[in-house]
């Protein structure tokens, strides 16, 4: 059986894996030559400039997952439905093959559709890489746009998109509240940051629209220094997104796990555990996991 290729090909980076048939990483490759980078749609020279080596065998399979099959990409791969796992997102991949024989497997998204329309591509493969094939939890995957991810026997049958990252960064680059802020970042404030976590779950408030305004008023009145209105406002809008997942949940012993960037799963394990909830930290390399389950479900030749 012949070594197995995975390319997780996003907006800004390309991550490429390749697997040996007894599932264990030996080469890797990582380049900042996402979608978004790609000029006039050669994404072909661009795969092959990155990864030309591996596919010099004949009849080569490669699978490839993330932003490279949205709209924006090279090959639009239909959503798959849930409830998902990792052998229909395999089954319901898009084969294209190339002038010398490789084939190309792109992979489609998750979306739901009740109670409110909601997608994810390529965020499924840390999910699959973070739990078992008869796991029940809620993943959540925070970054520019967070992800709530219901898990039931192993498949993922539920999830929510919160703008929370994106809305930070709007917010401080253009907005009145951001003008307020030092134009050096000031260091992480604890202290601000809980209380902007707390205010989120106390009955004072009565909108996130009222409370990011807040960290303006508050500061303009004293009630606490500017270098603290980041840290506060960050507070402030994953408390919301917290009291809203949290919300979601349907018992009280539902696993749940956090899985991402470092520093910023810690500041989410941090709010929840001020809130009186424990979280398990994910894997680090979750996605590499779920693409190995991916590699040994049969999509590649």
């Amino acid at each position: 059986m012949q070594d197995r290729i995975v390319v997780d090909w996003g907006s800004s980076n390309f991550r490429a894996y390749r697997f040996g048939p007894d599932g264990t990483v030996i080469d890797r490759h990582q380049a900042a030559a996402g979608i978004l980078s790609v000029i006039d749609g050669r994404f072909e020279d661009t795969l092959r400039r990155e990864i030309g080596p591996w596919m010099a065998k004949e009849g080569r399979d490669i699978c490839l997952s993330g932003m490279i099959t949205s709209r924006n990409g090279w090959v639009e791969t239909p959503y798959l439905a849930c409830p998902a796992t990792v052998a229909g997102i395999a089954q319901h991949a898009l084969v294209r093959e190339l002038a010398d024989g490789t084939r190309l497997h792109f992979m489609p998204g998750v979306s739901a559709l009740a109670p409110s329309p909601d997608v994810m591509r390529g965020e499924e493969m840390q999910v699959f890489g973070t739990v078992g094939a008869a796991d029940d939890a809620t993943i959540v995957l925070p970054g520019t746009h967070s992800k709530w991810v219901r898990v039931a026997g192993g498949a993922i049958n539920g999830l929510r998109t919160f703008l929370t990252g994106e809305v930070f960064a709007l917010l401080s680059q253009h907005s009145i509240v951001g003008r307020l802020m030092p134009k050096d970042p000031a260091p992480f404030d604890e202290g601000a940051f809980l209380a902007g976590v707390d205010l989120a779950f106390s009955p004072a408030s009565i909108s996130l629209l009222n409370d990011i305004f807040t960290a303006r008023s508050g500061a303009l009145l004293g009630a606490f220094p500017v270098e603290s209105i980041a840290s506060r406002l960050s507070g402030m809008l994953i408390g919301h997104e917290l009291a809203a997942g949290l919300a979601l949940e349907t018992g009280t012993a539902a696993r749940l796990v956090l899985i991402g960037e470092p520093v910023l799963v810690q500041r989410y394990a941090l709010a929840l555990a001020h809130r009186g909830r424990a979280a398990e930290i994910g894997p680090a390399e979750a996605a590499v996991e779920g693409f190995r389950k991916l590699a040994s479900t049969g999509a590649l030749a």
